[in-house]
C-alpha cells in the first residue's frame, strides 16, 4: 500500500513536470532555443488567475481566461521580440528568455506582492481515498487536467496541419522551407502553445502552495530534468520523462531521504554521460 501510495504521488507530482518539460522542448525542438522563462510564464499567469479569482469570477471561466492571455502574450512574444532576434543571434533568443524571467518575476513584485499568497485551490473539500490511498481533490484535478492537456496537445501534433507542419520544423527546418511550410506562422504557433501550457501548470501548481515571485523556479528545474531524462528532441519522450521523474523523487524521497535533494542531479549526470540523446529520445547521426 504505501509503493500504491508513493507511485500515485508521484504520477500526479510528475504531471506537472510533464507539462513544463513539454513546453521546453515543443520550443526547443522546433526553434533550437532553452526556454529558460518556462516557469515564469506560468508564474505570471497564476497571479492573473488569482487577481481574478480573488474577484469572484468562477474557475472554468479564469482557466480560459488564463489560456487565451496565454496564447496573446506568446503571440506578441514571438512577433515583436523573438523574431526580430532569430534574424541577428541565436544567443539573443535566449538571453531573452533569461530576461523575461527577471522582468515577469519583477513585475509581479511591483504590481501584487513579495510576500507568499494563498492561491485557491480548484476543488476543496475532505480528500478522497483511491484504492485505499488519500488523494487531495485537486491533485485529483491536477493529474487529470495535465492529461487531458498533454492529449489534446499530441492531437494537435499529429493529427492537424499546423501540428505536422511544426513537426517537420523540428525535423529539418531547410526541408519544411522547400516544401514551403510557413515558418513564421509555426513559431508563432509553438511560442502560443507554450505560454498557454505555461498558465495551466501555473495555475495547478499554485493551488498545490502558495504563490510568489518564484514559486514556479523548481518547477522549470525539474522540467529541465524530465526533459533531459525522456530526450531533449522528443515531445513523448518529455512527457514520459516528467512522470517517470515525479515517480523516482517520491520513492528516494521515502526510503532513501537522505539523498533526496541530490538524487535527481545525479540521476541526470548519469544519463547525459550515457545516454545523452535520453531514455526515450532519439539517437541522432552526425554524416561526415
Amino acid at each position: 500500500m504505501i509503493l500504491l501510495n508513493l507511485l500515485i504521488r508521484g504520477l500526479i507530482t510528475g504531471a506537472i513536470y510533464s507539462l513544463t518539460s513539454m513546453g521546453i522542448v515543443l520550443i526547443l525542438s522546433t526553434t533550437l532555443v532553452m526556454n529558460f522563462a518556462q516557469g515564469d510564464m506560468g508564474m505570471l499567469l497564476a497571479y492573473f488567475a488569482f487577481f481574478m479569482l480573488a474577484r469572484q469570477i468562477p474557475y472554468p471561466v479564469v482557466f480560459v481566461i488564463v489560456i487565451l492571455i496565454g496564447i496573446l502574450l506568446g503571440f506578441l512574444f514571438e512577433k515583436y521580440l523573438m523574431s526580430r532576434a532569430r534574424k541577428t543571434s541565436h544567443l539573443g533568443m535566449v538571453m531573452i528568455t533569461l530576461a523575461l524571467t527577471m522582468i515577469f518575476e519583477g513585475f509581479v513584485g511591483y504590481t501584487f506582492s513579495t510576500m507568499p499568497l494563498l492561491f485557491p485551490k480548484a476543488i476543496s473539500g475532505d480528500p478522497l481515498q483511491i484504492f485505499g490511498v488519500i488523494i487531495d481533490k485537486h491533485d485529483l484535478f491536477t493529474f487529470i487536467v495535465s492529461i487531458i492537456i498533454v492529449i489534446v496537445l499530441f492531437i494537435i501534433l499529429y493529427k492537424t496541419k499546423i501540428g505536422i507542419a511544426a513537426r517537420s520544423l523540428a525535423e529539418d527546418e531547410f526541408g519544411a522551407r522547400i516544401l514551403g511550410i510557413p515558418i513564421n506562422s509555426i513559431y508563432l504557433f509553438i511560442w502560443m502553445t507554450a505560454f498557454a501550457i505555461a498558465g495551466v501548470s501555473g495555475i495547478l501548481v499554485a493551488g498545490r502552495q502558495t504563490l510568489e515571485p518564484h514559486f514556479m523556479v523548481v518547477i522549470q528545474l525539474k522540467g529541465f530534468m524530465a526533459a533531459v531524462l525522456g530526450g531533449m528532441n522528443s515531445i513523448i519522450g518529455s512527457v514520459l520523462g516528467g512522470f517517470l521523474l515525479g515517480m523516482i523523487e517520491n520513492l528516494v524521497s521515502f526510503y532513501i531521504p537522505q539523498i533526496k535533494d541530490s538524487f535527481s542531479l545525479i540521476l541526470i549526470v548519469l544519463v547525459l554521460l550515457f545516454l545523452p540523446q535520453g531514455i526515450f529520445g532519439k539517437k541522432e547521426v552526425r554524416r561526415a
